[in-house]
């Protein structure tokens, strides 16, 4: 009968100790690699979001809990507002102007 597994002393421990680094270093790479990623998406959410960093949500609790009046909700209601249709509106015009071209109305 022949032996179909290999035991321990049938690989010698010079393969095995670079098989090992190899595998360190292939996982230090994609730690490396994440992370990157990770930082670049970061950076690149960085001032997509709302003034001052509310949401509606935001405004709706402390409203609710009494840390705003009903005057300062509105108005920081219609900020938040006005500043999300300048940014759809900013991000339709990058659209339209990344190479798709529109026919002129007249």
């Amino acid at each position: 009968m022949l032996h179909a597994y290999l035991s321990a002393a049938d690989i010698p421990l010079d393969k095995i100790l670079i098989a090992s680094l190899a595998l360190v270093a292939f996982v230090v790479v994609g730690l490396v690699v994440v992370s990157q990623v990770k930082k670049r998406l970061a950076s690149d959410d960085e001032g997509k979001g709302q003034p001052g960093g509310f949401t509606l949500s935001d405004l709706r609790a402390l409203h609710r809990n009494g840390q705003m009046s009903d005057e300062e909700f509105e108005r920081a209601k219609g900020k938040i507002i006005d500043a999300s249709k300048r940014a759809a509106e900013r991000d339709k015009q990058k659209r339209d102007g990344d190479g798709t071209t529109r026919p002129n109305a007249g």
